[in-house]
């Protein structure tokens, strides 16, 4: 089992404190630690030879700034791909030692913002169908594919590990053979060769998004989807588990329990999914909180939700909505 941690906001020196160090080794864990754009300062390359001196794992979560978009996608690839280029190259001259590099994938910032905290009424309206008119161009979509490609080839001649993000509706473009949501979101994802590729199925997140949806069984759902991508990515797959804090967004609903996380875990594990991503370290520091979650992860046991009818419908509802906007796709430039 291959289990990872993601850190978004706990400076250098304090990832390294002694105990974390330890329970990272204990429990084999690799650190996913998130650099913003232009923040390679020494105490970062610290906490790396810090890392290595430890034998313990670590992957760099690259971010561009606010104004780029912060996550990535087709309006910024042309820079992640030269911001990663650098960075390995200064890696490299420090003969620091780092595992891979994690692509997070998704829509820029500020129409992330619009749509979840919108400043006006009509603003995540306006988003929304931007969404499915502007965004829907296939020459800006299949130009950032080629630049991620590239990004992609040349982890890999360096020796890199490329481990790509993306939110879990990107699902319905594997589950029915499309494209249609990666390029409204703007994330090109599947189809260029990534090492792994990491679906978002925060189950927190998930509950809070369905909750005015009657009579949906979220733990079924997850199980329905995950089996899913199973099949189609087989080792490939990640799926990133959480929430234990909040996030960029900062509105983002956390664990109150471990017994539901134990059951979110047992779950993807009934799935056979075998690299787990937790999100994220910055809401269990305290040694005990993090301990019980790395050890919940490890011992959880597989767990197969009731099926839940309204999940199959709701599904068969979607793959028509999504064949239908499929057809328009296939017309439009």
């Amino acid at each position: 089992m291959d289990t990872r941690i993601w850190c978004e906001f706990t400076p250098p020196q304090e990832v390294c404190r002694d105990y974390i160090l330890e329970l990272f080794k204990k429990y084999n864990i690799t650190l996913n630690y998130k650099l913003e754009y232009g923040h390679d300062n020494q105490e970062f390359y610290n906490m790396i030879q810090r890392y290595n001196e430890a034998e313990v794992p670590i992957s760099i979560w690259a971010t561009l700034s606010d104004d780029m978009g912060y996550w990535i996608n087709e309006k910024n690839a042309h820079h992640f791909d030269q911001y990663t280029r650098a960075l390995i190259d200064k890696f490299q001259e420090r003969e620091l030692d780092v595992k891979g590099i994690c692509i997070d994938l998704e829509s820029p910032l500020s129409d992330i913002q619009n749509i979840i905290s919108p400043k006006r009424l009509m603003d995540s309206v306006a988003t929304c169908l931007k969404l499915i008119t502007h965004n829907l161009n296939k020459k800006r979509f299949y130009s950032a594919k080629e630049i991620l490609s590239n990004t992609a080839s040349y982890l890999n001649e360096k020796g890199y590990e490329s481990y790509a993000t993306c939110i879990r509706h990107c699902y319905y473009d594997l589950r029915f053979n499309t494209e249609v949501m990666q390029n409204a979101l703007e994330v090109p994802v599947f189809d260029i060769g990534w090492d792994k590729y990491n679906l978002m199925y925060y189950a927190t997140m998930i509950r809070n998004e369905v909750k005015r949806i009657k009579r949906v069984n979220v733990d079924y759902l997850i199980y329905h989807q995950v089996k899913h991508l199973k099949e189609k990515l087989a080792e490939k797959l990640s799926i990133s588990v959480g929430v234990t804090n909040v996030g960029k967004l900062g509105n983002e609903p956390f664990y109150e329990s471990l017994e539901e996380f134990e059951k979110d875990i047992g779950i993807l594990k009934e799935c056979g999914v075998e690299d787990f991503s937790l999100f994220s370290l910055d809401g269990i520091m305290e040694e005990k909180k993090l301990e019980s979650f790395l050890r919940t992860m490890h011992e959880a046991k597989p767990f197969k939700p009731e099926l839940c009818s309204r999940v199959i419908r709701n599904e068969a509802l979607s793959e028509l909505l999504l064949r239908l906007f499929n057809s328009y796709y296939k017309l439009i430039g």
